[in-house]
């Protein structure tokens, strides 16, 4: 006879409040918002666990329950340090991208069996991943493990809620530019807290957060000019709204000349201009105050990057906010970065573009100068503003992450809508993905043999355009993610001109640019295009993955040796590379993650 414990109730006060998961100021999210947060972050976690332990295949036949305690779908068994992990798999996935039934137990090694909630699940995962250490270390992260995905679920299901209470369905409208970047509800499917914001608390965020529509004015600083750090591509370009240097020479008067113009996200303005460092340079007008103005902007997806309509100018903002497991601002050594990639990218543009692909340039920075004797070092990176024009055709294009995402609720990819929408009905899927190869696989692969240009060629990186509902253009944002292949790049003819150091970090072996990008387009990339088009169909990846192999079978025969040598190793590899994001926040290693190996999809399907 099974012996099943039901899980018990806290003992006292204190423990309920510890084990207690927070809930929003405002108000308590519907039970089916919360429910399609567990789920999302229940999923991301075990498909971050599986692939992270090398666990390729959880599916357990028999797992000695009786078939009434189990969910629909497939069982699975998977051994942790405190027993045995039951659950089933509703559907199973090549990439991992596994979708799970609502029940779990754990059987220890008694043969007890406990029906598990989320809080357990988390406890019981970390738990496995961590060893214990002699001092406090380790209780420590396991905290803050937990602290942050308890945030990520909270704010996911606020976010839901609101889609649910504002909105409700999907909506009819064609789907552009903002309304993709603001529609990421669920984020990465292979991190443990893709909605995390830490840092939000001492002042109200939700005004500022993309999944909540949002849009507002910049805040605006006069810089005094012996305290700006700036570069340029083509020279100083600041990219302001003309109505917002007209309210700078009003207030300013004849001191304009010897002042510069610099945008602050709103949110960070107010934590910045509360500091008393901060005071002392508005006191001695090395700083000066312009308040909120100008035209509006809206949050993209990455939360504190912006993109303001009316002047077709974007801005990469600083945000002195944890999102995700890192804190986003810009240092001036990723500026550099920034502006290095770009410096190439401009110079190659005939050799990287095409009709089909296409780069979204950034074309400057402006900071303080950090080694100013009134300035702290450190506070550079908070006002640190990396500029992104965008191309007026790319505002035509989607963000892929959030392509693949259904809105809350519904079933269906919003890329299926947009196919359906722009074709006026029904397409062939497996033609479209086909078209969307020569738009990405093909041009990514090629750039790379060509130039030993990496593209970090994740979904949130990635717009897509289509036209009638075929892809016409992929766009590649964020060249801070750029990784160059050294002994290619050193030997191109503009490389000398260019001023890159030859430290510079930009510059990867030839071994880790192609494992990136076999990270970045193929597994993280391909990966979740696969994915969202085989779980609408209702077929298994290995359709789609042998549409992949299929091109790379054609490029392995190229006459470039290097596209061809490519080509081949993806297709004869037997694991490719993947980022660890679970072990990486666990061990604090956000600034150097780790990687794990997977199986290659393309040899998995024969």
């Amino acid at each position: 006879m099974i012996h099943i414990e039901l899980p018990r109730f806290p003992a006292s006060e204190r423990e309920a409040s510890q084990a207690a998961v927070p809930t929003p100021r405002a108000s308590c999210p519907s039970y089916a918002s919360q429910l399609l947060a567990k789920e999302t972050t229940l999923r991301a976690l075990l498909n971050s666990f599986l692939r992270e332990t090398g666990c390729h295949d959880p599916r357990h036949a028999e797992t000695g329950l009786v078939a009434s305690l189990l969910d629909v779908g497939e069982p699975f068994c998977l051994r942790l340090s405190a027993g045995e992990l039951i659950g089933t798999l509703r559907d199973f996935s090549l990439s991992g991208q596994h979708r799970y039934g609502a029940a779990f137990y754990l059987r220890d090694d008694q043969g007890r069996v406990t029906p598990l909630d989320m809080q357990d699940i988390i406890q019981r995962l970390l738990e496995s991943l961590s060893a214990p250490a002699t001092d406090n270390t380790h209780e420590l992260r396991l905290w803050d493990m937990r602290d942050k995905i308890n945030n990520s679920f909270t704010r996911m299901a606020a976010h839901i809620d609101d889609f649910y209470h504002h909105r409700g369905t999907a909506p009819e409208a064609a789907l552009d530019f903002i309304a993709a970047e603001q529609s990421l509800y669920l984020g990465h499917p292979f991190h443990p807290f893709p909605k995390c914001s830490q840092g939000v608390e001492r002042r109200a965020f939700d005004d500022f957060s993309p999944e909540r529509g949002a849009c507002f004015q910049l805040h605006y600083l006069a810089v005094r000019r012996d305290l700006l750090v700036e570069a340029w591509l083509d020279g100083p370009e600041d990219g302001l709204a003309d109505a917002v240097h007209e309210v700078a020479r009003q207030r300013l008067g004849e001191r304009y000349d010897h002042y510069a113009l610099l945008p602050i996200h709103p949110w960070q303005a107010g934590y910045l201009l509360s500091q008393p460092d901060i005071h002392l340079l508005l006191e001695e007008g090395l700083l000066i105050d312009l308040s909120a103005q100008g035209p509006l902007a809206y949050p993209t997806s990455s939360v504190r990057s912006v993109w303001l309509p009316a002047i077709g100018q974007g801005y990469k903002l600083p945000l002195q906010v944890r999102i995700t497991n890192l804190i986003r601002e810009n240092t001036l050594e990723q500026s550099r970065r920034t502006l290095d990639a770009a410096r190439l990218i401009h110079h190659l543009r005939s050799e990287l573009e095409s009709d089909a692909f296409q780069v979204v340039m950034e074309t400057g920075y402006r900071t303080l100068d950090p080694e100013h004797p009134a300035l702290d070092s450190h506070r550079a990176a908070a006002f640190t503003v990396i500029y992104r024009p965008m191309p007026v055709e790319a505002q035509d294009a989607c963000v892929l992450a959030s392509l693949l995402e259904p809105y809350p609720g519904e079933a269906e990819p919003k890329l299926i809508a947009a196919i359906r929408h722009g074709a006026g009905g029904e397409v062939d899927l497996d033609r479209w993905f086909a078209a969307y190869l020569e738009v990405s696989l093909v041009p990514i692969l090629e750039i790379l043999a060509r130039t030993g240009v990496s593209f970090e060629a994740h979904l949130q990186n990635s717009l897509l355009r289509l036209e009638r509902g075929w892809p016409s253009t992929l766009y590649m944002r964020d060249l801070e993610g750029v990784s160059l292949d050294r002994e290619r790049v050193t030997r191109l003819a503009v490389w000398p001109s260019l001023g890159i150091a030859a430290d510079s970090p930009l510059l990867y072996s030839p071994e880790v640019a192609w494992w990136r990008t076999q990270y970045y387009f193929f597994v993280n990339h391909l990966g979740g295009v696969v994915n969202a088009l085989a779980t609408h169909l209702g077929v298994g990846e290995g359709r789609f993955w042998r549409q992949v192999g299929t091109c790379l079978e054609r490029l392995s025969e190229a006459e470039d040796i290097r596209l061809a040598a490519y080509a081949e190793d993806l297709l004869q590899a037997n694991h490719w590379p993947a980022k660890a994001n679970l072990l990486s926040c666990l061990r604090q290693r956000g600034a150097s993650p780790l990687f794990v190996d997977i199986l290659n999809p393309i040899k998995r399907v024969g």
